[in-house]
């Protein structure tokens, strides 16, 4: 079982010394910092919620908020951007992991960070 787990590890990007990369790492796209209000709401509901998006790249972000669940499609209305389609990929300690349904583009993330 050893070495088959020891295989299955040196398959992993960035795995190097037999131990798995941490979540951060292991991440498509870095985030980047960001302190921007965010209106969120569940895919089929007019209750819209008010959230703080603390980081962002192209593919997600992560929302301060509690009103939801993993596996949620949610929409983000961010600055003056249509809003974003996207789904609830995790939940623990106040916040939220969120999943674009489509990337952004990468100036698009740089102009918000900045706001």
């Amino acid at each position: 079982m050893g070495n088959m787990f020891q295989a299955v590890v040196e398959l992993i990007p960035g795995a190097e010394g037999g131990s798995l990369p941490s979540w951060g790492e292991r991440r498509a796209n870095d985030r980047t910092l960001a302190d921007i209000q965010a209106s969120v709401r569940a895919r089929g509901s007019k209750l819209r919620v008010r959230a703080e998006v603390v980081d962002i790249s192209t593919d997600g972000c992560r929302i301060k908020a509690t009103d939801y669940s993993t596996g949620d499609d949610v929409l983000i209305a961010l600055a003056h951007l249509a809003p974003i389609a996207g789904r609830v990929c995790w939940v623990r300690d106040g916040a939220a992991g969120v999943k674009f349904g489509t990337r952004l583009h990468p100036s698009v993330v740089s102009h918000l960070a900045t706001l």
